[in-house]
């Protein structure tokens, strides 16, 4: 089932979407992760699950009740494969992970752009994060051929 991402509004509810992002991104891993031709797809689907599950962890421990608004933040331009539902076929579920690790690096350096100041030292989580996205997005590529 697709998730359901908040309307951005404030700095809490950008927060709150990108905790949603990651888990979309998870849910996304764990459903292709079911298709996966090869135990080396099973495996590194199941490393990306636990990488998006520990980031929300992480992050949902420096979320802050900022109700600052925010205006500078568009969702809708992430949703393309964020908001869609899983993929039922093999090899467009991994098609769809390696796109949902691109759109959540390009939210989460919007955020830290748009919201910066706010994030403090979440900001690096955060870079770091969408870093890690693309170079995950990358492999896959690499591994899908």
């Amino acid at each position: 089932m697709a998730r359901q991402f908040p309307e951005i509004v404030t700095y809490k509810s950008a927060f709150s979407f990108a905790l949603e992002v990651e888990r979309a991104c998870a849910d996304f891993a764990a459903a292709a992760e079911v298709l996966a031709p090869t135990d080396a797809w099973q495996a590194k689907l199941e490393e990306l699950v636990c990488t998006h599950d520990d980031r929300v962890d992480k992050l949902s421990r420096k979320l802050q009740d900022l109700d600052e608004p925010l205006s500078a933040l568009e969702g809708a331009a992430y949703l393309k494969i964020l908001g869609s539902e899983p993929a039922t076929s093999w090899p467009a579920a991994a098609e769809q992970v390696i796109g949902a690790e691109e759109d959540a690096a390009q939210y989460h350096e919007a955020f830290v752009n748009a919201c910066g100041q706010l994030l403090g030292d979440s900001a690096l989580a955060f870079a770091k994060s969408a870093k890690q996205e693309r170079a995950a997005g990358q492999e896959l590529r690499a591994m899908l051929g």
